[in-house]
């Protein structure tokens, strides 16, 4: 598909879209990751449905749920971490491509190769606190849903240790960068 002069094009030329990882774990994580992408989609849209009930109850019927504020935030915070780690295999944390682009090939390899040691030692470091938090809020009760603050809590070294696999999977097979082409 060609673009017309004055659209711009994001998306992935053929080498890219033919890009088949090389290992099977990697494959796999891949499809783990695809899974979790689709549920996590699920599950926002599902918040989105029970933030808009929750706003009807509120306002229009005059008697709120006393357990969706909580659950929503609880899922939200799921939701992040769990994110996070999906789209570190895909290329698309916030990174300082600029950089990348200023310095020579030789010099941007060694600044990739810092970038996934310190993202790997960043993701550790997450895994262990957030091991240790989970076991010292463990029993703390949430106010509405009285559901054990570990839950939540957990989300932290789960999602932490979700990235730190797509981070070594991304040092090992990196995944196709996304071309932003524009148009002439």
């Amino acid at each position: 598909m060609k673009p017309s002069s004055n659209e711009a094009v994001v998306g992935l030329s053929t080498s890219q879209q033919d890009h088949r990882p090389k290992w099977a774990m990697i494959r796999w994580l891949d499809m783990l990751n695809a899974l979790i992408l689709n549920f996590l989609a699920g599950v926002m849209g599902l918040l989105a449905c029970l933030g808009i009930a929750q706003v009807v109850a509120r306002y229009v019927l005059k008697s709120p749920f006393s357990w969706s504020e909580e659950f929503i935030r609880f899922a939200l915070i799921w939701c992040v971490f769990l994110g996070a780690g999906v789209v570190v295999r895909r290329g698309m944390l916030v990174a300082v491509e600029a950089i990348y682009i200023a310095v020579p090939a030789s010099v941007a390899r060694i600044i990739g190769v810092f970038s996934v040691a310190v993202s790997i030692v960043f993701w550790a470091i997450l895994i262990y606190y957030g091991w240790t938090v989970s076991g010292m809020v463990g029993t703390l009760m949430s106010g509405s849903l009285e559901l054990p603050m570990r839950y939540v809590y957990l989300a932290i070294p789960v999602g932490a240790l979700l990235a730190l696999v797509n981070t070594i999977a991304v040092a090992v097979d990196p995944p196709p960068s996304v071309i932003v082409q524009a148009a002439s």
